[in-house]
C-alpha cells in the first residue's frame, strides 16, 4: 500500500473512531436516542462492506499474478461448500422442528457444521504445519 493512501486511510480510522467515541457519550448522557446509535452502525457495516470488496480489488488491479493466489483460495472455499451441502442429510428430528421450518433448512443447518468442521481442521492443520516446520529449519 502507498504512503499517502496508508495515510489517509489512518486519518479515515481516527475520523471514524472519533465520531464512534463521541456518539456513545453521547448516548449515555440521553442526547441522541438509540435510532442514531443504530443508524451509525449501519453507516460502518456498509462503509466496511465496500472498503472490504473495493481494496481488495484496487490491489489485484495493482498486482494481477497475485490473483491468482486469491482465486484458488476462493474456489477451495467454495469446493468446501459444494462438498459439505452433498454430505448433509436432510433429516429433522422432531425436538428441532420449533428451530427448523423443513428439510431444506435441515440440509443447509448441516452444510454450515460440515463446512465449519472441515474449515476447522484445516486452521488447526494449517497452524501446526506452520509450528513444525519453523521447527524443522
Amino acid at each position: 500500500m502507498s504512503e499517502g493512501l496508508s495515510k489517509i486511510l489512518s486519518i479515515v480510522l481516527y475520523v471514524l473512531l472519533g465520531v464512534s467515541a463521541l456518539l456513545g457519550v453521547l448516548f449515555y448522557l440521553d442526547a441522541i436516542s438509540t435510532d442514531m446509535i443504530i443508524y451509525w452502525c449501519y453507516t460502518l457495516f456498509f462503509l466496511g462492506a465496500a472498503a472490504a470488496i473495493v481494496l481488495p480489488l484496487i490491489n489485484l488491479a495493482k498486482n494481477p499474478a497475485g490473483g491468482k493466489a486469491a482465486l484458488i483460495g476462493l474456489i477451495a472455499l467454495v469446493l468446501v461448500f459444494v462438498i459439505s451441502y452433498v454430505i448433509a442429510g436432510d433429516e429433522m428430528l422432531p425436538k428441532y422442528e420449533a428451530f427448523i421450518d423443513g428439510p431444506e433448512d435441515s440440509k443447509m443447518v448441516g452444510m454450515g457444521l460440515i463446512a465449519f468442521y472441515i474449515l476447522s481442521l484445516g486452521a488447526i492443520g494449517a497452524v501446526v504445519y506452520s509450528s513444525v516446520s519453523k521447527l524443522i529449519k
